[in-house]
């Protein structure tokens, strides 16, 4: 439970850049003082220089409020505005205002007020809690800092599992559950949630080494597993692992949801003789505010490129649609021997291509989801493996029983769904 902490910061906040800033009088700071409840102003009410990224304000940290923090705790501010105009990035900073010491929080112009939660790791590291414009085109940023308090989680700064541990080899849900909870507390719970009740139910774990013999295959594979998963890459890290499942499982037809450079489907042509069909957003994978993730490698001509480079555009289908709205009825007549599931990463968005993906599979088939890593510190550190596992969690116990065998592959980030045969 986190714990409020009084008297963290300065009663005035610094001033930058020549931003336009309006205080309260000294009367209406009484009386927020005094009678904490009362209804009254803003705290601040500032306008920005137009510079994109320029700070605005900034309120200094009192160290000695902190003194009485565990070195395993984490701090929270959390603060209430109302940004009228422009876009506003909040964030802790260090002592000098040259660092972040935390994730930078957004707030779009809104007719209603935002609540932002900043999760800081490290609390001695934090100096000021930065508020600056992150509005382009040379727009000013006018906002009202409405309340802003601070939080201590008791031994929020890191979270352990069970499955780290090789001895361990099986994730139960409640604790994964627990796991998911404190990392999405780390984003500010970025996605909405559907509590689902307690079970004894448990998630397969196999190691890395014993795909071999999961897959009834006598070749080895070998993979680097010094490297930590909050930094895993499927590229290089993944891989391998996808490698050795495609050229395992040898499917005729593969369906992939995300395409994006064409990675994926190169794998999968590249270690079989599959026929393959790719989905892909034209315009590439959005934000929450819509906008482009990735607009230099996840839209046009950048979408496949990797599969044509390397001479297996003819073996491929490129579908280019939301995958929400991917009409299955003309595949489910002639179903794929595999699917990867590795477009959109937010809870919505996995469930839906999993189910539009148990539709067209084919008996016995497999089902592989990328960015499924159930690693505290990678769930803190990435937020697709966070929508990924959300998903994973609130449809178990649908999913699971569509599958002889359902596992996480440790060390990586891929969940394996082997069908009833």
């Amino acid at each position: 439970m986190a714990l409020q902490i009084r008297g963290l910061f300065a009663h005035q906040p610094q001033v930058h850049n020549g931003s336009q800033v309006r205080l309260p009088s000294g009367v209406s700071r009484f009386i927020r003082n005094a009678v904490p409840w009362a209804v009254g102003g803003p705290l601040v009410e500032a306008e920005t220089a137009p510079e994109q990224w320029s700070y605005a304000l900034s309120y200094p940290l009192h160290q000695d409020a902190m003194r009485g923090l565990a070195s395993d705790d984490a701090l929270i501010v959390e603060c209430k505005l109302l940004v009228h105009k422009g876009d506003l990035g909040i964030g802790v900073v260090d002592a000098d205002q040259s660092s972040f010491v935390s994730r930078e929080g957004t707030v779009h112009a809104s007719a209603q007020p935002t609540t932002v939660r900043i999760w800081v790791r490290e609390p001695a590291k934090a100096g000021h809690v930065l508020f600056r414009n992150i509005a382009a085109d040379a727009k000013t940023t006018h906002f009202e800092l409405l309340s802003i308090r601070a939080l201590v989680m008791p031994g929020g700064r890191e979270c352990h599992a069970s499955w780290s541990s090789l001895a361990n080899s099986s994730i139960p849900l409640d604790e994964l559950r627990r796991v998911l909870a404190w990392a999405q507390a780390t984003w500010d719970r970025p996605f909405p949630e559907h509590p689902t009740p307690s079970t004894s139910a448990a998630l397969k774990i196999v190691d890395v080494g014993m795909l071999p013999s999961v897959l009834c295959r006598s070749e080895t594979l070998v993979t680097s597993q010094d490297k930590s998963l909050a930094d895993w890459k499927m590229e290089t890290d993944d891989g391998p692992i996808l490698d050795y499942l495609w050229r395992s499982i040898a499917p005729r037809r593969h369906l992939e949801f995300g395409t994006w450079e064409g990675f994926g489907a190169t794998l999968v042509a590249r270690a079989t003789e599959a026929e393959i069909w790719t989905l892909n957003l034209p315009g590439g994978e959005t934000n929450a505010d819509g906008e482009t993730l990735y607009s230099s490698t996840d839209s046009g001509r950048f979408i496949g490129r990797l599969y044509r480079e390397a001479g297996y555009e003819a073996r491929v289908h490129q579908l280019l649609c939301d995958s929400r709205e991917f009409d299955t009825r003309p595949f489910e007549t002639s179903p794929f021997d595999t699917v990867l599931i590795d477009g959109g990463h937010t809870p919505d968005v996995v469930a839906s291509d999993t189910a539009k993906a148990l539709r067209v599979l084919k008996q016995g088939g497999a089902c592989v989801w990328h960015h499924f890593c159930p690693d505290p510190d990678a769930l803190s550190h990435n937020l697709a493996p966070l929508g990924v596992v959300q998903a994973v969690v609130e449809n178990f116990e649908d999913w699971s029983v569509q599958f002889e065998q359902l596992f996480w592959v440790r060390k990586s980030w891929i969940l394996v769904g082997l069908g009833r045969r």
